[in-house]
């Protein structure tokens, strides 16, 4: 019985969903957080009786003021979906997290 309270939850006009988590202070396990708020939505589109599984795509947007890692990696920008390992191609185009880092973000007013 588990509930999700999210920042912004949308539907486009195409039907898909689109989740906005903003997070000031470091969270712990905020990966593991934003891959289970992406089920709600796609269960949500379950529907009774007779239903051929085609879901909308669900976008998990999370605008963090931290850091994922300590890793020297400047990159601000992270867009993640299920990948196969083996051909390194997109194995499902309809589930997608990107993530900000705005501790990243350095560009100058002038740069945008």
């Amino acid at each position: 019985d588990r509930r999700a309270v999210f920042d912004v939850y949308c539907e486009n006009e195409r039907g898909e969903k689109i989740l906005v988590e903003m997070q000031r202070g470091e969270q712990q396990f905020f990966k593991d957080r934003s891959i289970y708020y992406s089920t709600f939505p796609i269960r949500e589109q379950g529907l009774k009786g007779e239903w051929d599984y085609e879901l909308k795509a669900v976008y998990v947007i999370g605008i963090l003021n931290f850091r994922f890692s300590d890793e020297e990696n400047d990159n601000f920008h992270h867009e993640v979906k299920l990948v196969d390992l083996n051909t390194n191609k997109v194995f499902y185009d309809k589930l997608t997290f990107i993530y900000l880092e705005m501790p990243k973000f350095n560009k100058p007013e002038t740069e945008l």
